[in-house]
């Protein structure tokens, strides 16, 4: 039997659509409508060639027609919602893909593209299912592993986020954003020698690419550290590698560095800050070189805006960009900077740049006068904020989230200052201001900032204790004795430097029902583990067993951590970088805090806390005063009793000062008029 003509040129068509001749395809197509005009086939052929060549209009009306010829068209159905994607419409993109998988249930590419719209919405959970779905009607869909796997990494689950990682290398060993992935996952994971082989390979594959020479330069930062010797060999290897970027980039040519503005913050110096040194003259390098790269992609939001007009009556527009607008150190920290400035002066301007919510959104989006969601792209976010005009446009934390970073790196308003949420100089040009707190800045701390440096007074916020009923952590079923001194070890643990181990045996020496309780890494278990070993070392040292003195509390949710606040006897604070959110938090409770002031902002919160409320006693002079005073409260109950008494009594003074907001407010007005 004879085959049908216009068929013949549908095969040819799509022959030359599978190599790329998209003019030979176009034609066969034509010549098959031409002897069949309703040939969906042929017409489908047409709006794919429409796609490839970029006319994305075209494309979706010819796509569509093909669709009213055959409803059933399940890959025509897939295609238009690519196209539609790509136009901007995610919403009508998630109905084509969801009508192609109904139309035909084993298409793992539309399965996939649908989880990929409906992650980036933000429904997370539909989306991990849908990638579920894509590994069962293809186990070996190595995107679909690594989009999973990069899911899971977001919601803390990181060794499951490794093995999917894993799995999508097994498939294909050269897929270059499945080494990033399992390299940042890994550094997350505290192995960072095995992550740089990682970014070092995928350097090698794509010399291009940004995110391969970002990450291997950031991996010589680690989490943590075995020994004290390790920091300064991190300190000079990075160094090292931040002056090889610089110089890839200062000769690169000027498309590189633009298309390095896609990915420029993803790989943030975070941890930089926690090996206890003056981190001004690297932060100001990364920054000037992080500045650079999105002024080369974002060429419209490299230049400060002029000052708008303030007419009088006017109030001042005055925006706040996070990450954090929920229940998290940062919004509890300054949110009351949003909720206590005067709407009769100021129109407050909120932007965040993520889609993670808790119960404590909803009261930070009501805050603002306006509020931004995460905007469809980076670069809608951006425009959105110069789109607003604003006066003052202002950074809680500069360090700890990638779109944050990236913002802060452009030129968004006139004036743009920072804070303490991450304390630490931005080191970007883009950033005039750091606000700090009076209490807490040693003397000479404006030679620490590439920003000018304001102390507002006091500890610079409008505090509010946190609305939280404690419950009752089973301590027993940790190994804590009801009898012991339990001193409670709350931070992070890659604030505990290997220098200071020292302390916790000294003070159990003196103690011997001594109990110090620390909180395990919520992510990494190697980060515990190496913590635990050099705790172990420490003990051992002084002829003592750490696993008598040490237990290590798995993270806990709001309540059974105010319950462990309740239930401790000391509050230990960590040197060096001190508790801040926490420190409140303690103090709240009621315990005794005992702290050693550091040389560096960071260092002084807790400090600065007890300065505020009166009661200086338990502040040490050094760290021998640190362990006496650690000890005297372990071994003196009436004395620990009195201390806790006066912490009571006194922790008033810390809730909701308006000095800080008041003195705020001046310095806007201030910075306006001048301008």
């Amino acid at each position: 039997m004879q085959a049908d003509p216009a068929d013949q040129h549908v095969a040819t068509a799509l022959d030359h659509l599978r190599s790329g001749r998209w003019a030979d395809a176009a034609a066969a197509a034509q010549a098959a409508l031409q002897l069949r005009p309703s040939q969906a086939d042929a017409v489908h052929v047409l709006g794919i060639v429409a796609w490839r060549t970029g006319r994305l209009g075209d494309a979706a009306q010819l796509i569509g027609a093909t669709i009213a010829m055959a409803p059933g068209y399940a890959e025509a159905h897939k295609n238009l919602g690519m196209v539609l994607q790509e136009i901007g419409q995610p919403g009508k993109a998630i109905a084509c893909f969801r009508k192609a998988t109904e139309l035909q249930p084993d298409m793992a590419e539309a399965h996939f593209q649908l989880a990929t719209l409906l992650r980036e919405k933000g429904d997370v959970d539909a989306a991990i299912v849908i990638y579920q779905r894509v590994l069962a009607i293809d186990p070996r869909y190595a995107p679909a592993l690594n989009d999973l796997g990069a899911v899971l990494k977001d919601r803390g689950r990181l060794a499951e986020a490794i093995a999917y990682f894993r799995r999508a290398l097994e498939v294909f060993p050269n897929y270059v954003v499945g080494l990033i992935n399992l390299a940042g996952a890994l550094m997350d994971h505290g192995d960072p020698a095995a992550a740089r082989n990682l970014y070092a390979r995928a350097r090698e594959l794509a010399p291009e690419l940004p995110d391969a020479r970002f990450g291997y330069c950031l991996s010589f930062i680690p989490i943590s550290y075995a020994r004290e010797a390790e920091i300064a060999d991190s300190r000079t290897a990075y160094e090292r590698e931040l002056a090889a970027l610089e110089a890839h980039y200062a000769a690169a040519p000027a498309a590189e560095l633009a298309a390095a503005a896609q990915v420029a913050g993803q790989h943030l110096p975070f941890y930089l800050a926690y090996q206890g040194e003056d981190d001004r003259r690297l932060q100001e390098r990364f920054g000037a070189l992080l500045a650079r790269t999105m002024a080369a992609g974002y060429p419209a939001f490299a230049e400060r805006p002029p000052m708008p007009p303030a007419d009088p009556g006017e109030p001042i527009r005055v925006g706040m960009v996070s990450g954090f607008f929920r229940g998290h150190t940062v919004w509890k920290l300054f949110g009351g900077w949003v909720r206590e400035m005067d709407r009769g002066r100021f129109k407050l301007h909120g932007y965040s740049t993520s889609r993670r919510q808790d119960a404590e959104t909803a009261r930070a989006k009501a805050a603002f006068d306006v509020f931004v969601e995460t905007a469809n792209s980076f670069e809608a976010l951006a425009g959105t904020i110069r789109a607003h005009k604003l006066h003052v446009l202002l950074f809680p934390e500069i360090g700890m989230d990638q779109a944050t970073a990236r913002l802060a790196a452009l030129r968004l308003a006139p004036i743009q200052a920072a804070s303490w949420g991450h304390p630490e100089t931005s080191g970007l040009p883009t950033i005039d201001y750091f606000l700090s707190s009076d209490l807490m800045e040693p003397q000479g701390a404006e030679a620490l900032y590439t920003e000018t440096l304001v102390r507002l007074p006091d500890l610079s916020i409008h505090y509010a204790p946190p609305e939280v009923t404690p419950a009752a952590p089973d301590l027993a079923r940790l190994g804590v004795r009801a009898t012991a001194v339990k001193y409670l070890c709350c931070q992070s643990l890659y604030k505990y430097l290997p220098r200071n181990d020292d302390v916790f045996p000294r003070i159990a020496a003196a103690v011997p029902d001594a109990q110090f309780l620390f909180i395990q890494h919520h992510a990494a278990p190697e980060v515990t583990a190496l913590t635990q070993r050099r705790l172990d070392a420490a003990f051992a040292a002084r002829g003592l067993e750490a696993n008598r003195h040490v237990v290590f509390v798995p993270s806990l949710d709001g309540p059974h951590y105010a319950g462990l606040n309740v239930a401790s006897d000391i509050y230990l604070d960590s040197l060096e970088w001190s508790g801040g959110n926490t420190t409140l938090e303690a103090v709240t409770a009621g315990l005794p805090v005992v702290t050693l002031p550091g040389r560096l902002m960071r260092g002084r919160h807790s400090a600065a806390i007890l300065a505020m409320i009166g009661l200086e006693e338990t502040v040490a002079r050094d760290k021998d005063d640190y362990v006496a005073l650690a000890v005297r409260l372990g071994r003196d109950m009436e004395w620990r009793k009195r201390v806790a008494a006066e912490v009571a009594a006194r922790r008033e003074r810390l809730y909701r000062d308006a000095a800080p907001v008041r003195a705020l407010e001046r310095l806007i007005e201030s910075w306006v008029r001048r301008s």
